[in-house]
């Protein structure tokens, strides 16, 4: 037994001799791997602290009355957390907050920035359709109906095209939009409906049958 146990021993020594330096560099890179995702998981931790701490101080400062500093604040938020939600959910909020005090062009101005910084992002399609909105108080329909192309699917969509017709009314290209409302006609229900029924007929449109 003594015998089969040293012979043993000897087997283990030349495998070690052979790839005792892989598995050591095995474990080794094993053991960066998992410190580094530890690291990373803490890093994205404290981006998404200090992302949502200046998100609140922007809400604070609105809520103050502050736009300035709200704005100052944001550009921050934009600079240090790109990517982030709350970097679209803030220009969101200091936006309504621009139109709201009858600064349309400020309002468009900023929410520019989520389509072309966040184009993937849910709050993209919403972003959008309040800039035409807003280019379109600011008196700019054109630009606002550059905005509005393509329309997206989705929920949104009927309002896109309503929009479209809005502004194309206001343009006095009168088949564009007639076009747009019934687009939007087949996609709508409830008492928008009703609506898109009526600024049909005010331009003497008809719903397609």
């Amino acid at each position: 037994m003594a015998y089969d146990d040293q012979e043993q021993l000897e087997a283990i020594r030349a495998w070690w001799r052979q790839h005792g330096r892989t598995v050591i560099l095995t474990v080794g890179v094993a053991l960066a791997v998992v410190i580094g995702w530890q690291q990373w998981g803490a890093w994205q931790d404290r981006q998404m602290a200090e992302a949502a701490s200046d998100y609140a101080a922007i809400l604070e400062s609105l809520n103050a009355g502050d736009r300035e500093a709200a704005g100052n604040r944001l550009q921050v938020l934009r600079e240090g957390h790109p990517d982030s939600p709350y970097a679209a959910m803030a220009t969101l909020a200091v936006a309504t907050a621009a139109f709201s005090a009858d600064d349309a062009g400020s309002a468009a101005d900023s929410l520019g920035w989520i389509p072309a910084n966040q184009p993937g992002s849910p709050l993209a399609v919403v972003a959008r359709l309040r800039q035409a909105e807003a280019l379109s108080a600011a008196g700019d329909d054109q630009s606002a109906l550059m905005v509005l192309e393509p329309p997206p699917e989705g929920p949104l969509r009927p309002r896109y095209l309503e929009l479209q017709g809005d502004l194309e009314a206001a343009l006095g290209n009168t088949d564009a939009a007639i076009d747009a409302y019934r687009q939007a006609l087949d996609e709508t229900g409830g008492q928008r409906r009703s609506l898109l029924e009526i600024k049909l007929f005010e331009l003497g449109g008809a719903p397609a049958s």
